[in-house]
């Protein structure tokens, strides 16, 4: 078997880059870009109290995720999480719909890389917490 653990590193890295700006928008002018994302995209209101706790849960989740720490929890909260912002946005992910936006479809792939890297999650242990 090949060694995994640089490649899988570095696929934890690049995810926890891809969510990066969508946790600190949270936190930036006062979340408006979160809370307005919520409403156009997932037909959801958030209080302003909401968007902060939810940011804080995201940081305290990535922070997890990016040391390798409780691996099958954070991983596995990643992961369902943005399937269930990917199921949400599936509307816009329709080739030749008016609601079609192209760049929703990286959530597809970033989505495949979450659960590859959950399920091969033990395998994953450069600069992991074990």
């Amino acid at each position: 078997m090949p060694n995994l653990r640089l490649p899988l590193f570095l696929t934890r890295l690049s995810i926890a880059i891809f969510l990066l700006p969508w946790i600190l928008m949270r936190f930036i002018d006062g979340g408006k870009n979160a809370k307005g994302i919520s409403e156009k995209y997932y037909h959801f209101t958030q209080p302003d109290i909401m968007t902060t706790l939810i940011g804080v849960g995201w940081v305290i989740l990535l922070i997890a995720f990016i040391i390798g720490f409780k691996k099958k929890i954070s991983y596995g909260l990643v992961f369902l999480i943005h399937l269930v912002g990917t199921l949400m946005s599936l509307p816009y992910m329709i080739p030749g719909t008016e609601k079609f936006i192209p760049t929703f479809m990286a959530a597809i792939p970033t989505l495949m890389a979450m659960f590859l890297l959950w399920k091969l999650r033990e395998q994953d242990t450069l600069l992991s917490l074990n």
